[in-house]
Formats: C-alpha cells, sequence, structure tokens
C-alpha cells in the first residue's frame, strides 16, 4: 500500500496557505513577476478599479481591470521555490492562466541590453520542478499564450524576439558566473555553455518552472522577458524604466488577448 501523503495547514479562514487567497472574486489569468524586476505602478497605473487581494509575506496580490477585464497582479520572491508555491495554491482555487514578465540575462549574440524575448521554450536546470515530474516532461508554453504576446507586441509596435530560456537553479553558478570561490564546479560551466551553443536565448531562475507546472495542471503559461543584462560581456544590470513600463502594457495586453 502506498504511503499517504501528509496534510498541508488550512487557515481558520479557509484560504490559501501562502497567498491567503480563496475562490471568491479571484481572476482567471494572472501576470507574475517581482519586485526587484518591476514595480507594481508600471501595471497599476493602467488598470481600473485596483484592489489588494492579499499581502502576506514575500506575496502581494492586486487585481485591477485592464480593457474591461479583471486581471491578477502576484508579486512573490525570487527563485522557482516561491513560483511552485504560488502556482499550485492557484491552480487549487482554478486560476487557469498564468505569464511571467520580467527579467533575464542575454545569451544569444544577436540579443541587446533591452530588447523583449517572448518564450518559446525552456530548459529545465531550475531543480525545483524535479519534485513534480521527471526530466524528461516539457517546459513549453501555451500556443494560445504565445500567439497573444505575438499580438501585444505587433499591436503596441513593440519589437521581439522568440527563444529558448534557460533557468537555473542558483544565480551564480547555475547562470556561469564565477561563486565567492571561483568556479567550484567545471561541469556545471561547462553545461551552460552547451546550453549557449545549441542556442539558449537568455537566462532567469522561475521561467520553466511557471512553463512546467501550468502545463501539468492544465492551465495557460508563458513568459515575457526583458534583457537587463548580457551574460557575455558584463553589461547591464536591471530593466529600465521605459523598457518595464513597454512590458508591463505587454503583459496586459497579452492576457487580455488570451481567449480561454
Amino acid at each position: 500500500m502506498p504511503l499517504q501523503p501528509f496534510k498541508a495547514t488550512v487557515p481558520q479562514d479557509g484560504k490559501s496557505w501562502w497567498l491567503r487567497l480563496g475562490k471568491e472574486n479571484l481572476p482567471d489569468k494572472f501576470i507574475f513577476t517581482l519586485l526587484l524586476d518591476m514595480q507594481p505602478e508600471h501595471f497599476l497605473h493602467r488598470m481600473q478599479d485596483v484592489q489588494i487581494l492579499s499581502q502576506f509575506g514575500e506575496y502581494t496580490v492586486y487585481s485591477g481591470v485592464f480593457e474591461g477585464e479583471r486581471l491578477g497582479l502576484l508579486y512573490h520572491g525570487s527563485g522557482s521555490f516561491s513560483v511552485s508555491t504560488a502556482i499550485d495554491e492557484l491552480a487549487m482555487l482554478g486560476a487557469k492562466a498564468i505569464l511571467r514578465v520580467g527579467n533575464s540575462g542575454g545569451m544569444r549574440s544577436d540579443l541587446r541590453v533591452g530588447d523583449i524575448v517572448v518564450c518559446s521554450g525552456g530548459i529545465r536546470e531550475d531543480r525545483v520542478t524535479l519534485d513534480y515530474v521527471p526530466l524528461e516532461y516539457p517546459a513549453i508554453p501555451s500556443r494560445k499564450m504565445v500567439q497573444a504576446e505575438i499580438e501585444a507586441c505587433e499591436s503596441l509596435g513593440v519589437a521581439y524576439k522568440e527563444g529558448l530560456t534557460l533557468s537555473a537553479g542558483t544565480m551564480y553558478p547555475g547562470s556561469g558566473f564565477e561563486t565567492a570561490r571561483g568556479v567550484l564546479d567545471q561541469s556545471v560551466l561547462d553545461r551552460v555553455h552547451l546550453w549557449k551553443k545549441v542556442g539558449a536565448a537568455n537566462v532567469d531562475i522561475e521561467t520553466t518552472t511557471v512553463l512546467t507546472m501550468t502545463r501539468l495542471y492544465d492551465m495557460h503559461g508563458g513568459a515575457l522577458l526583458g534583457i537587463g543584462n548580457d551574460t557575455s560581456s558584463g553589461e547591464g544590470e536591471f530593466l529600465d524604466e521605459a523598457v518595464i513600463d513597454r512590458m508591463a502594457h505587454l503583459g496586459l495586453k497579452t492576457l487580455h488577448n488570451l481567449k480561454i
């Protein structure tokens, strides 16, 4: 007889454990991002009737109306652990779509700081999603989400490129950078170079978790990523204000375009 799962905490108010959300008035579609990448005002000034649905720990969840449709905006902590927890709880509550909008490091030679990438697939080095499904399971976005992203870019006259995103499990060695003790494991660095050689466009630490889990839970998932830095030259740091504002508009427009 298989061992039974443990019991997750259910708060006394009946809301989800970490997001502190209930099914009532929950939007179907959410943007996922983090404060390090994009500040809330870039989204909220384009929305009406903005509400804070919850604010607990590292998570803050807003909802607001964009072009007549109520959408969700979820701020999470950095990395796949925080993202996976939020997706699990939203899936249990019945959410239908998640679009990651945020920063990444450029790896492909044709990408420049400030460029925007529509993610066409992910390389699962995040490690976190191995607790859900074996590595052979693909990290690919919803076809409808990708089409909605492209339509948003074209309707707003914003140039974009498509490509594979490498999602690393760690910020420094997983992205090919030196640690405080230099290169500790050459095989880790070699793998990053391999992913670049076979076509990885950019690198982050969240996208493959969004792509893998949304597909696993029969949701629509995708990622719209800005290039904040070039991992080969060291140019850049974070996204500038103009790029952030452009991406926020694209993200909202994408979810509105998404017909599910």
